[in-house]
């Protein structure tokens, strides 16, 4: 199965088609993605978030990958907050552009690689 990072930028680039919204959906996709590579940076230092909220678990992220990935949690946590804007409409503001949702996108990638490495770094190391 595709994950949710992959769905989003062929939401963005009309590869796969989606009947409205598809910035939007693309938006919602890529903030799943995040919350399930949330869960994981959790997992990877042993430790299981249950059923903590994405909020939660973002302040967990930076106390975690603290001295390894400082910069792993603000990164995230824009991510997240800017993800969240951009899956919740209100009438009195602007959809988000597929420009700021494929930079969103890409940025979540870019976390979710270094999430890989950071995980690689700590099974060569022990």
């Amino acid at each position: 199965m595709t994950s949710p990072l992959d769905q989003a930028p062929a939401l963005l680039d009309g590869r796969l088609q989606a009947r409205v919204h598809s910035v939007r959906a693309a938006a919602w996709l890529t903030r799943s993605a995040l919350e399930d590579l949330l869960d994981d940076l959790v997992r990877a230092k042993g430790l299981d978030a249950g059923r903590a909220q994405a909020r939660s678990i973002l302040g967990c992220i930076e106390v975690l990958y603290a001295t390894e990935a400082p910069e792993l949690a603000a990164q995230a946590q824009y991510a997240w907050d800017r993800l969240s804007e951009a899956c919740h409409y209100h009438a009195y503001e602007l959809s988000p552009t597929h420009a700021e949702v494929q930079a969103l996108v890409d940025l979540v990638s870019e976390i979710d690689q270094r999430a890989t490495r950071a995980a690689q770094y700590r099974l060569d190391t022990h």
